[in-house]
C-alpha cells in the first residue's frame, strides 16, 4: 500500500501476498482508481479484495485494474 500518491492522480496501489495469486508468482496488485480509494487506506495485515481486468503496469508488472474493492481490518 503506498500512503502517498507519487503521480497525484489520487488511486493507491496494494501489494497483496498468498498462495492463490493473481497477478504474478505469490502476490497480487491491485490499482485502485481515486474514486474506490479507501479512507482510511488499509494498512499491513488488513484484508483486501478486489475485482477487475488485469493489465500491463508502468513497469511491465500484471496489476488489477479494479472496479470493485473492499478492504477489512
Amino acid at each position: 500500500m503506498e500512503k502517498v500518491d507519487p503521480d497525484g492522480d489520487g488511486d493507491a496501489h496494494f501489494v497483496t501476498a498468498s498462495k492463490d495469486s493473481v497477478t504474478g508468482p505469490g502476490i497480487t496488485i491491485f490499482d485502485v482508481r481515486a474514486d474506490l480509494r479507501p479512507d482510511p487506506l488499509p494498512g499491513i495485515g488488513d484484508l483486501v479484495g478486489g475485482a477487475g481486468p488485469v493489465y500491463p503496469g508502468h513497469a511491465g508488472q500484471k496489476q488489477i485494474e479494479v472496479i470493485e474493492f473492499h478492504a477489512a481490518n
